[in-house]
């Protein structure tokens, strides 16, 4: 039996205008985050052409703003329990946009790694901000709905990287022009959004168990369900014990670690993966692969997602789509080593592996932390988590060209091989994923205070 809590109105109300408005307003951040670290793999298609860059460059190009999106989410979670999700909401999209359009002057691959690592900071800042504060205003039951709805907007950033790539490339731009046009519109979404976001009340939950103020919280509130209400309590409660949520920390991060390596690893790198598949030929087929991926097994995949999640629960899903996709990229594995090559049949494996990484981990690593840690410590518990996800990314990103390098010089034969024991590598993070997720409660449907340990049930 649940214990009632001061937020019942909240958690209990039907979904209103106002849940969509904060739904809206930070998916368009997500959809500059995703735009943003997947454009860099279209942009150098161009960049290529132009600059003339070792393995080394890009891998490092590429890796940059992973990098920064690993410092972002532990600064910015912070913050946002120390001072508040208002506080700094507008702030990371302002550096997100600030690193779009310098990066795309950039004059040399030392400035535009720099200036890409400047705008990870805001792209991992944005993580643990605006999932709190969704999750704080989400009703019990859809809660697992609106913050995947948040994040569903990655997709549609994948989406329009591809589409403004292809464009370019039909449309014969210089390609000096071409990659700064594909880089600099990743500034336009968060530009358009810094002042909606500025404008957001602070949270009920963070006004009431942190700053102590009932009246705020009963502002925040009225601010979303169009009512006045009620609150009982004195506002602010004893500080938690956190040791006790190690085991939770690393549920958290341990599996979203695990998830950001193989889809990192699989998409930042998404040419030399079909090159290696005997899909690819010019940079125009690449990106086409990639847009097919996107539109065919990704954005279903996030909607898919956002529509069981509430009903078959986080941790079940999670753990379905670590399963399943170990099971693909072993297939895979195993066709690629006896060279049992079926182009249709590998490329098919790869999208059902990517819908079920959606369908499970890619989604869930995200709802999750915002559910299972106290309101004091929230932002910063999925700060740790998104940053350990981001972690394993740019690991990922840096060390795949590296150590599995799949180029022009490199036989058919040879090709296969590499690509076969990059997938084990990746089943083997997905099993990872699994074990680890085995240390978290299953949150669904319960009010916040009840998921995260913060109010005892009766």
């Amino acid at each position: 039996m649940y214990s009632k809590t001061p937020f019942e109105p909240l958690d209990w109300s039907r979904p209103t205008p106002g849940h969509i408005r904060i739904l809206l307003i930070s998916g368009a951040g997500f959809f500059a985050d995703a735009y943003d670290l997947f454009a860099i793999s279209i942009a150098l298609v161009f960049l290529k052409q132009v600059w003339s860059l070792s393995a080394s460059d890009v891998s490092l190009i590429s890796s940059a703003a992973l990098f920064g999106a690993v410092i972002g989410p532990f600064i910015f979670g912070r913050i946002g329990d120390v001072f508040g999700r208002k506080y700094v909401y507008g702030v990371e999209a302002a550096l997100l946009a600030a690193g779009s359009m310098v990066s795309a002057l950039s004059v040399n691959p030392t400035m535009l790694w720099i200036t890409r690592f400047i705008l990870g900071l805001g792209v991992g800042g944005d993580y643990p901000i605006s999932a709190t504060l969704m999750s704080e205003y989400a009703p019990a039951k859809s809660r697992g709905l609106f913050v995947a709805g948040v994040f569903s907007m990655q997709g549609w950033g994948i989406v329009a990287a591809a589409l403004i790539g292809l464009g370019l490339l039909h449309a014969n731009v210089n390609p000096d022009v071409a990659w700064r046009i594909i880089l600099g519109f990743g500034a336009v979404a968060p530009a358009l959004v810094i002042y909606f976001r500025r404008r957001v009340h602070e949270t009920p939950r963070f006004e009431y168990f942190v700053k102590g103020d009932v009246e705020g919280a009963r502002k925040a509130m009225r601010d979303v369900l169009m009512q006045d209400v009620n609150i009982d309590g004195r506002g602010n409660v004893e500080r938690i014990n956190l040791v006790k949520y190690i085991p939770v920390i690393l549920g958290t991060a341990v599996p979203w670690f695990a998830l950001d390596v193989f889809f990192y690893g699989i998409n930042i790198f998404g040419p030399f993966v079909v090159t290696a598949m005997g899909l690819a030929g010019s940079p125009l087929s690449s990106i086409y692969i990639q847009l097919y991926a996107a539109l065919a097994f990704l954005v279903p995949g996030y909607y898919v997602a956002a529509f069981l999640v509430d009903k078959i629960g986080r941790r079940s899903m999670q753990i379905m789509g670590f399963s399943i996709v170990a099971v693909v990229y072993l297939i895979t594995a195993l066709m690629l080593r006896n060279e049992l090559i079926m182009p249709t049949i590998i490329l098919a494996l790869y999208g059902l592996a990517q819908f079920f990484t959606n369908v499970g981990p890619n989604v869930t690593t995200f709802i999750t932390p915002t559910e299972v840690f106290p309101t004091r410590f929230r932002s910063t518990g999925h700060g740790i988590a998104a940053g350990s996800g981001k972690l394993g990314a740019a690991l990922a990103a840096l060390l795949i060209p590296i150590y599995f390098p799949i180029t022009s010089n490199v036989g058919t034969v040879a090709k296969y091989a590499i690509m076969s024991r990059l997938l084990l590598l990746l089943a083997v993070m997905a099993i990872v994923g699994i074990a680890f997720t085995l240390l978290i409660k299953e949150p669904k449907g319960k009010p916040l205070e009840l998921s995260s340990g913060e109010v005892a049930s009766q």
